[in-house]
């Protein structure tokens, strides 16, 4: 027998599915995840000052004030991040392209470029014979960053509007306004435990691979800090991406420094499972099967800020069906 549930919950549910069902059908990824990631600053800055002792006109306006700030910050990291990363990674290329080569030749392999300019000359060539899918690429990301946009100030706007009055109940209107009101929160408090272990893993993890990188005196090393941290706010796929990059900057000294490189790695992230178990676990408790398979249907889905929010989506609905009455 079914659990009973009233009718404003069921039609507060039907709209959860349907605004999820949206932001897959049209790609709205980026612009949910910019909404939740400033919301979730703002609501916490708030929620700190008030406890404080801040009186809430000056706990709101401040927080904004930290927002701004925090945005600011990280968007001087991420552009820093940027430039490093055209700047280093043509001399990283150059530098891992004959250490490659020389490896190819010892296993008996044949690379289809010798050097950087030759990378350079497919790339470009590829790029012609692409046009059009190069012009779409470039479409998504000015889109992109439109949504990001959009959803920045969609949470500010929620977060400086002031709290409805109450509404008058007895109507089906006033209880699917107090539902949809509760799942948000419950949505928006899923993000916030998800994410917030997500950050202090990510950053665990940048200040252990920035000790090892420091300790042997490994290029590039501005740029691969920032490479762990950024790509640590992606699960899984971000380790392995950042992961490629620090091994290919060790090829660039020599074939022991990599190997010793791809060792630590490895070392590192079998801590960081037991880290994340501790962390993650002790937050959400939600085993690492579900949560592999929740991964790989929000990348087929949303692609990076897909995986982004698996998690999130995967503990959301575990809570709703907490709340669920028993039949």
């Amino acid at each position: 027998m079914l659990p009973t549930v009233p009718a404003p919950r069921k039609v507060a549910y039907a709209l959860v599915v349907l605004s999820l069902f949206a932001v897959a059908r049209f790609n709205l990824g980026p612009c949910l995840l910019a909404g939740l990631f400033s919301y979730m600053i703002l609501n916490r800055t708030d929620r700190l000052l008030l406890s404080s002792g801040v009186k809430p006109f000056v706990a709101r306006w401040c927080s904004l004030g930290l927002f701004i700030v925090v945005a600011g910050l990280l968007i001087f990291i991420f552009a820093a991040f940027i430039r490093l990363g055209l700047e280093r990674l043509p001399i990283l290329m150059d530098r891992v392209l004959p250490r490659l080569d020389e490896l190819a030749a010892r296993v008996g392999l044949q690379l289809p470029i010798d050097n950087t300019r030759e990378l350079r000359d497919y790339i470009l060539s590829a790029a012609k014979e692409n046009a059009q899918a190069v012009s779409k690429t470039s479409g998504l990301l000015t889109r992109g960053f439109f949504q990001i946009v959009v959803g920045i100030a969609v949470a500010v706007l929620r977060f400086l509007s002031p709290e409805p009055a109450p509404l008058e109940q007895g109507h089906l209107y006033s209880e699917l306004h107090h539902e949809g009101r509760h799942r948000a929160a419950l949505f928006i408090g899923s993000f916030e435990r998800v994410m917030g272990a997500q950050i202090v893993i990510a950053a665990i993890n940048a200040l252990a691979t920035a000790v090892f990188l420091i300790s042997v005196g490994m290029p590039f090393l501005t740029f691969l800090v920032l490479a762990t941290f950024i790509c640590g706010m992606v699960p899984i796929a971000g380790n392995i991406v950042s992961n490629v990059v620090i091994v290919a900057a060790a090829l660039t000294r020599s074939n022991h420094l990599a190997v010793a490189a791809l060792v630590f790695l490895v070392a590192v992230h079998k801590a960081e499972y037991f880290l994340n178990s501790r962390i993650v676990g002790a937050r959400i408790h939600l085993p690492m099967w579900a949560t592999l398979l929740a991964l790989l249907v929000g990348e087929a889905l949303l692609g990076v800020p897909g995986v982004i929010l698996a998690p999130t989506l995967l503990y959301y609905v575990r809570e709703e069906l907490r709340l669920v009455p028993p039949s």
